[in-house]
């Protein structure tokens, strides 16, 4: 078990699914499960969706969120930025992602545990380099209250 402080969460595909347009199984339980002892943090990029600010707030997230970060495009400095605000130390912080090219390689740049959710769209891809690598592999996000909680 990982006692986590604080868990990053990339949104589409990994909270969220874009083509059904619904949470994915079992977000909702694990996020209200995970807020009760963590501080979450749900780091998203506008790319592809003007309207991504409005229907993030149609979906009511800040009830599950403490903090929702909206950014243009990912870059490492914004994990940077999310780091600073708090007193920890990076090995309490999560990545969680969909992702091993974009939320696993810059969580694993910034030196915080990762976490690659390989299911849907993106599960087939493999790691080229060592900063893809995720700590941590999970099928389904229940999976996560295993290694959090």
């Amino acid at each position: 078990m990982i006692a986590n402080k604080i868990i990053i969460f990339d949104f589409l595909r990994t909270v969220y699914d874009p083509e059904k347009l619904e949470f994915l199984e079992d977000a909702v339980l694990v996020l209200e499960k995970l807020k009760t002892k963590n501080i979450l943090i749900l780091y998203t990029s506008r790319e592809g969706d003007a309207n991504r600010e409005k229907n993030l707030e149609k979906l009511n997230l800040k009830k599950y969120f403490n903090q929702i970060v909206l950014v243009d495009k990912k870059k490492q400095e914004d994990l940077i930025k999310i780091f600073n605000q708090f007193n920890l130390a990076k090995e309490d912080i999560l990545v969680v992602g969909d992702r091993i090219k974009s939320e696993i390689r810059l969580g694993n740049q910034t030196g915080f545990k990762t976490v690659w959710l390989k299911k849907g769209k993106y599960s087939t891809e493999e790691p080229e380099i060592k900063k893809e690598k995720p700590n941590f592999c999970i099928y389904g996000l229940k999976e996560l209250l295993k290694l959090s909680l």
